[in-house]
């Protein structure tokens, strides 16, 4: 169980506002605190990075970081086997693509690197391709696979909370700010609807998609 910030911008941005907003998130939001960890990714138009502490995020022990086009950041609380390890923090990159999970989903691959099921679900999505992943997600037992995922220049915002009594908890709000649009789990916006997909590309369009009726394959 996480707490998770993704924005994209048609220019670059100062992080440091978001990290902010991170450190509050984690330290005094819902179900807090979420201080197995924490992770950044972000990549402008000379570069990309990821950096990942196995500390708090309020307990940083970096300096500032360099403005981005696309920011994740990620403050894990773990739950099942995930010890706090930086290969258990999130965003996870592999094959070109970035993702990072806010629940718990029952789910183990043979090529995981860490010992946490988020990094396994991304995995499988690799393997079988995001909405087929989804169309077929139902033979898993799982929480929440509320997720971020920038894969092929377009980030999709991925909400299904099957666990209703935490169904406030596991949300995603959207929200567009100037040349921006902020994905978050607590910050305020339209909250996106729970079993659907919203698709934003680097134009900043956005189109929304139920899963898995109006999904192409």
């Amino acid at each position: 169980m996480c707490r998770f910030i993704g924005v994209i911008g048609k220019n670059e941005f100062d992080v440091e506002e978001y990290i902010s907003m991170m450190v509050d998130i984690a330290k005094n939001g819902k179900r807090s605190p979420h201080g197995d960890g924490w992770g950044l990714w972000l990549k402008n138009d000379n570069f990309e990075l990821l950096h990942k502490e196995t500390v708090p995020i309020w307990e940083r022990r970096t300096g500032k970081f360099p403005k981005a086009k696309i920011l994740f950041l990620h403050a894990r609380k773990r739950g099942g086997n995930g010890e706090i390890s930086l290969m258990n923090t999130h965003p996870f990159i592999k094959k070109n693509a970035v993702f990072m999970h806010n629940g718990l989903i029952n789910i183990e691959h043979p090529c995981s690197a860490g010992t946490t099921d988020s990094e396994n679900m991304f995995l499988y999505i690799l393997d079988a391709g995001l909405f087929n992943f989804l169309c077929n997600v139902e033979k898993y037992e799982f929480s929440s696979i509320n997720s971020l995922l920038y894969m092929d220049e377009k980030l999709y915002a991925i909400r299904y909370a099957k666990a209703k009594k935490m169904e406030n908890y596991y949300t995603i709000f959207i929200k567009r700010k100037k040349d921006k649009i902020i994905l978050s789990t607590d910050l305020d916006g339209e909250e996106i609807e729970n079993k659907s997909v919203v698709i934003i590309n680097n134009s900043l369009e956005i189109s929304k998609h139920r899963i898995c009726q109006d999904m192409r394959h």
